[in-house]
């Protein structure tokens, strides 16, 4: 093998590969990127066994050829190569390193043959439903949720995003959810042609967060292609062509319909930034251990306070749009309100509420398809079992 290649474009396909692979794993090989060099162009693929990426550029391939490389090594080595710099791969038969060549530094990286290598899956006849859309939908889609995963493992089936193709009022929406018991996010978009034969699934976490880097560079629209057990993203960038794979949860996600049709008696209106704001400030004096904001509703009146003894205590009050005599007192975690307020994306907020016993729900005024909810502290803090 022999091929030449712009540093950044190769340095840009390792990033990806690096993130993918299983860093703690005990097979040798899983910590290797398979590099495939013929007709004009090179493939990075690499995989953790759940989840795989195929990544394909184009360079000047001199001699074909294919080898495993140490994925994290030959990161390391591209980050501290001067930007721009064409560097050069030289592997001769037989060998037991490849030579890499960028201006006057040479590195000679040790390699493992491809037949090592395991067996990609890819979704071919099993395919349910493929469809595209605008690449800055798809990751304002689950941008807009990830931030509620849950992150214990032990509930595996809330460690990802439900997708899902839903008609309501006759029109086919695409949705995504996540949830950990505690806060839920929502969003939903007219549904793309395609996607109404897909099933609902449930994407993993780590997925989640190699699609989304994927999409930062995209500049065609994306193709999602889902079968019974697996998810493929296409994503073309400038520099390369990527089809991320991955693994689907096998799960049942919780019953979500009941809490997004929650009918509430109270609703008010609230200026999200200056809300985020004053939660923000008050939450200084929270400890870790103790993190409960209190918020006083009242006549166009809310305020925040906290307070631990040993941290202090503070209060904050700002104006909204509520018209109702009633006072009502509810407890939160500050870092699941801060969360749910940093996505809202528009000036206002809508806080529907009727007591602490039920999730209170929030939805941002003026940007239709998107829903919060979060529940209060009391001794019962799960909406969805």
């Amino acid at each position: 093998m022999y091929i030449r290649v712009n540093r950044d474009v190769l340095l840009n396909a390792f990033s990806h590969s690096q993130s993918v692979i299983e860093k703690r794993s005990t097979l040798l090989i899983l910590g290797h990127t398979l590099l495939q060099a013929r007709d004009g162009a090179a493939t990075l693929v690499s995989t953790d066994m759940d989840m795989s990426l195929s990544e394909t550029f184009a360079c000047d391939v001199i001699r074909e050829g294919e080898l495993c490389i140490p994925t994290l090594l030959m990161y390391e080595i591209l980050k501290k190569i001067k930007a721009g710099v064409p560097v050069e791969l030289v592997f001769e038969d037989h060998a037991t390193q490849i030579v890499l060549s960028a201006g006057r530094s040479r590195f000679e990286i040790p390699c493992i043959m491809p037949d090592e290598f395991p067996r990609i899956l890819q979704n071919t006849t099993d395919v349910l439903s493929t469809f595209s859309l605008p690449a800055p939908v798809f990751k304002d889609l689950l941008e807009t949720v990830r931030f509620a995963m849950s992150a214990d493992e032990m509930r595996y089936s809330l460690v990802g995003i439900n997708l899902s193709c839903d008609l309501k009022s006759g029109v086919a929406k695409l949705r995504a959810v996540a949830t950990d018991r505690h806060r839920l996010a929502s969003i939903e978009i007219p549904s793309p042609e395609g996607a109404e034969s897909m099933p609902s699934v449930i994407v993993g976490k780590k997925t989640v967060g190699e699609m989304a880097k994927l999409l930062e560079d995209a500049v065609e629209p994306v193709t999602l292609s889902v079968s019974e057990t697996r998810i493929e993203l296409t994503v073309v960038s400038e520099k390369s062509r990527a089809v991320l794979g991955s693994r689907l949860i096998d799960g049942a996600f919780p019953d979500f319909e009941a809490i997004l049709n929650l009918q509430q008696e109270k609703r008010l209106i609230a200026g999200t930034k200056i809300f985020a704001e004053a939660v923000d400030r008050v939450g200084t004096v929270i400890n870790d251990k103790l993190r409960i904001v209190k918020i006083i509703f009242s006549r166009n009146l809310l305020k925040c306070s906290a307070g631990t003894g040993s941290h202090g205590a503070a209060t904050e009050d700002i104006d909204i749009d509520y018209d109702d005599e009633d006072v009502l007192e509810f407890s939160y975690d500050v870092r699941y309100l801060l969360d749910i307020a940093q996505h809202v994306g528009t000036e206002e907020l809508e806080i529907s509420l009727t007591n602490p016993d039920l999730a209170t729900t929030m939805r941002p005024l003026g940007r239709e398809g998107v829903f919060f909810a979060l529940m209060s502290i009391t001794p019962q803090t799960n909406y969805t079992e």
